[in-house]
């Protein structure tokens, strides 16, 4: 994220009149994350969007969504030039306020990021963003996904758990071809349903490149930076490549290497 954030501003503040941070699941600001039963605090991607760009390459607004309101208000005192919307991402009125807001002024251009935790992202809001002058960055949660598919297709859940699960599944991928991906007991998984979802983000941006981020105890994600493809050289989509090579290899040792260097236990990461 950290890395990206810096490739973006540094290159749109060149080509815009105003670039803009757009955050759907913003939290509080900061996450408290468990690593070999220890608790470690880093920063949150709106504080990432705050702190990384370089001097004079700053956003010049951060739209931060966050439906829980303790956590809102946590965000107005530690980001008060952003604007906090308290709210949920999928509603129509919150969607109208941050598209409202990117066009207040010509010639905006926005970096999304879309980080739920499950199935809460909605495809709608996600095709609303996509088809705006803007690039995104979606999290594709497998073990969520995973999880509601495995148990729509379940014998043992319950036929008004099961129904209340085909909706919310529906309403993730924008569409009924999840069902036609092989069910679990055929060899099917999450990884097929990721395949569908790729391809949906693809029908609106030209580039949709996804990259495989693997966590603890073999925990992992996929993120889908979507981006419109310019003219001329494009030595930036070659440089997200190249991270996504870095991040595709990195290992748990690494991972908590990181850590180390980002909390000051170690000065340097190799």
């Amino acid at each position: 994220m950290a890395y990206y954030i810096d490739i973006y501003t540094n290159i749109a503040k060149k080509h815009f009149n105003r670039i803009v941070y757009i955050d759907l699941f913003a939290g509080c600001g900061i996450n408290e994350i468990e690593v070999n039963n220890r608790k470690e605090v880093v920063l949150g991607s709106a504080m990432l969007a705050k702190k990384v760009p370089r001097n004079g390459k700053e956003f010049d607004k951060l739209i931060l969504v966050e439906v829980d309101q303790e956590n809102a208000k946590m965000l107005e005192e530690i980001l008060p030039d952003a604007l906090v919307i308290p709210g949920d991402c999928n509603k129509a009125s919150v969607l109208r306020e941050i598209i409202d807001e990117v066009y207040r002024v010509d010639k905006t251009h926005f970096l999304a990021l879309m980080d739920p935790e499950g199935l809460e992202l909605k495809w709608r809001t996600v095709e609303t963003l996509l088809q705006h002058a803007g690039d995104s960055i979606i999290n594709y949660m497998c073990a969520g996904v995973g999880r509601n598919w495995g148990n729509w297709y379940s014998e043992r859940t319950q036929e008004t758990i099961r129904k209340s699960l085909e909706n919310t599944i529906t309403e993730y991928f924008g569409c009924e071809d999840w069902k036609n991906c092989p069910p679990p007991d055929q060899g099917g998984s999450a990884e097929n349903l990721f395949e569908l979802y790729l391809n949906r983000v693809r029908n609106f941006k030209e580039k949709a490149i996804p990259i495989k981020v693997k966590g603890l105890k073999g925990f992992h994600y996929h993120l889908i930076l979507a981006v419109r493809k310019t003219g001329g050289a494009q030595g930036w989509i070659d440089a997200i490549y190249r991270a996504r090579a870095r991040i595709e290899k990195t290992t748990e040792q690494d991972i908590e290497k990181l850590l180390d260097v980002f909390q000051g236990r170690q000065s340097q990461l190799f």
